[in-house]
């Protein structure tokens, strides 16, 4: 009985090895086709989508909040005014300095001014051939021509600095208007109607853009470093149940030494904002093929408008 169970153990044990040896020599006969089964065949990824621009809008001026016209979930295009902060004095001081701008009466002095000396010393040149007039009297006239040119300079040059002033005032009024910087949904409020706005707490509303989302996704270092940027993806959205296509748009440069992994990120493309930043995602790299059958095989793995991987 002992001597039939150990040629049992035997025989086991060499069907098992030469078992591991045919899967090895498979193995290495064709390796790229078993990474590439890896990698894109049965992996999935988990990680979550989030919006390609998410800032708070505020203003770096003191002043209060005198007008709120957006509500959260609200969508605005680019240059929409979202708030506006008290601006009395800032449109005071700007009208001022244009109305200063626009003054032109120094310069019309000056320029009248100029034209009499310019008569003048033609005319004492005249006189000069003639020799009606001394060269003294001509050498003064000169000398004042040359005053009356220093004035339209100056005259000019102070009419554009007021011009330069006034742009100023314009702008540091046009800032108390907050403006939407790109089409996007206004996704919190801040501060309220009435609220003080300060350099050390400037925000106002929370815009959000969504007709693009990134899928981040930490993906173990050994698989990213076979990915390559543009690799066409396919992400499935949880709450949403929609499964999309996307493209990988950046690789991490780095590994995180804590868990080893590289972050991808994945384009996606969301023109009606039917999906959400914030949702949970799993992503599946599709292989690139040239044959029909294999490109049939993949997309098996997760086509758009199937609601399950």
């Amino acid at each position: 009985m002992m001597k039939r169970t150990s040629w049992t153990i035997i025989v086991l044990s060499v069907c098992i090895s030469s078992g591991m040896q045919a899967g090895i020599a498979m193995g290495q006969s064709d390796g790229s086709s078993t990474r590439g089964i890896a990698l894109y065949g049965d992996s999935a990824y988990e990680g979550f989508s989030q919006a390609i621009e998410d800032i708070y809008l505020g203003s770096e001026d003191l002043g209060r909040i005198v007008e709120l016209p957006v509500k959260v979930g609200q969508r605005v295009k680019a240059n929409d005014v979202v708030a506006r902060l008290d601006d009395e004095i800032e449109k005071a001081s700007m009208e001022i300095a244009q109305t200063q701008a626009s003054m032109l009466g120094e310069i019309n002095a000056a320029q009248a001014s100029l034209d009499v000396q310019t008569i003048r010393v033609e005319h004492l040149r005249r006189l000069m051939r003639e020799e009606m007039a001394g060269s003294d009297e001509l050498r003064r006239a000169e000398l004042e021509l040359k005053v009356a040119k220093a004035r339209l300079l100056t005259a000019t040059e102070q009419r554009a600095l007021r011009l330069a002033e006034a742009n100023r005032l314009e702008l540091q009024w046009k800032r108390r208007k907050i403006r939407a910087p790109f089409d996007g949904v206004v996704a919190e409020k801040k501060a309220g109607l009435g609220a003080t706005i300060t350099p050390s707490d400037p925000d106002i509303v929370r815009l959000v853009r969504t007709d693009v989302l990134h899928g981040v996704f930490n993906v173990m270092a050994d698989r990213a470093l076979q990915m390559k940027i543009g690799m066409e993806t396919q992400v499935y959205f949880r709450a949403a149940r929609k499964t999309v296509d996307g493209k990988i748009e950046t690789i991490g440069p780095s590994i995180n030494s804590e868990s080893g992994t590289i972050e991808i990120r994945v384009r996606i493309e969301n023109p009606a904002s039917e999906l959400r930043p914030g949702d949970r995602c799993t992503m599946r790299v599709i292989a690139p093929s040239s044959s029909k059958e294999g490109t049939e095989s993949i997309s098996k793995l997760g086509s758009p408008g199937v609601n399950r991987w």
